[in-house]
């Protein structure tokens, strides 16, 4: 895998990085191509699939989705698997910005990613829960049809990955003196209004 520049999405479940993350791709960033790579979807993708992959592993991704849970240290070259297929499919360049949404999530994961990745800028969306439990009811940005995940046990179990994976992963990558991006995230955000507020964070 050539390394290649990225921006990392983070935020609980239904904060608003799959839409967020489409929406960079549509326009792009700082004037250069991006490729939104959302391994959630790149999972289901295989587990239903529309990837090839060897059957063993895709058993083996069903069976982590069915469980709701992330990838164990020797299951992650899955994800690696996955993310190279998804940059050479997109022949992406050392010119172009990789949109990382949902990997990695925890600090083992970003260890290993940054072996290949440079990650520059984590945009972290905040939600309250309450606020985070109206969106995934409302679905504003239209991007949660037929998602099995959304039920408030898997919430609650999300969120506490949240807090105990991602949270410590990102004061990592802030000691690596990697910016942080805090985007506040309201019910009725959607992928467009999240990319504004992200350029205004961004400055001139």
């Amino acid at each position: 895998m050539k390394e290649i520049e990225a921006l990392l999405l983070v935020g609980p479940t239904g904060s608003g990085k799959t839409p967020l993350g489409n929406e960079i791709e549509k326009r792009g960033l700082f004037e250069r191509k991006a490729h939104h790579f959302d391994f959630g979807a790149n999972l289901r993708a295989v587990a239903n699939n529309q990837l090839p992959f060897p059957e063993r592993e895709t058993i083996l991704i069903r069976q982590i989705l069915s469980e709701g849970r992330l990838l164990k240290p020797d299951e992650f070259f899955l994800a690696e698997k996955i993310l190279l297929a998804f940059l050479e499919d997109r022949n992406c360049s050392s010119r172009d910005l990789l949109i990382l949404n949902g990997l990695p999530r925890n600090l083992y994961q970003a260890q290993r990613l940054l072996k290949k990745i440079r990650i520059d800028i984590v945009v972290f969306l905040s939600i309250e829960v309450e606020v985070l439990r109206q969106r995934l009811i409302l679905d504003p940005a239209g991007d949660r049809k037929e998602r099995i995940d959304d039920s408030e046990e898997y919430l609650i179990k999300k969120l506490k990955w949240f807090q105990s994976e991602t949270l410590p992963m990102l004061e990592y990558l802030q000691k690596m003196r990697t910016e942080i991006i805090k985007i506040h995230v309201d019910v009725e955000d959607t992928g467009s209004s999240l990319y504004a507020k992200l350029l205004k964070c961004l400055g001139p």
